[in-house]
């Protein structure tokens, strides 16, 4: 983990919090999580991170899986 990674992350809204809320079985119960990023200092680069690392799994930068799906087809479509 670089240095930047590790900075972002100490600086997170999720920070300390349960990571199970960060990984809902459905989309549909991905608020808590969402609600908790609206908030988050570091959402971009979270968002960033999760995009450019391609994670499959859970709630990044306010992101879940299918919102990430669709964020990289929207930016392959406008390239």
């Amino acid at each position: 983990m670089s240095v930047h990674e590790f900075e972002w992350r100490m600086l997170g809204a999720c920070r300390g919090l349960d990571a199970g809320i960060f990984y809902p079985e459905r989309d549909d119960d991905a608020e808590i999580a969402k609600q908790v990023c609206a908030e988050c200092s570091v959402q971009q680069a979270c968002l960033d991170y999760a995009l450019t690392k391609r994670e499959k799994s859970g709630v990044w930068g306010g992101a879940t899986e299918r919102d990430r799906r669709r964020i990289l087809r929207q930016r392959r479509r406008s390239a």
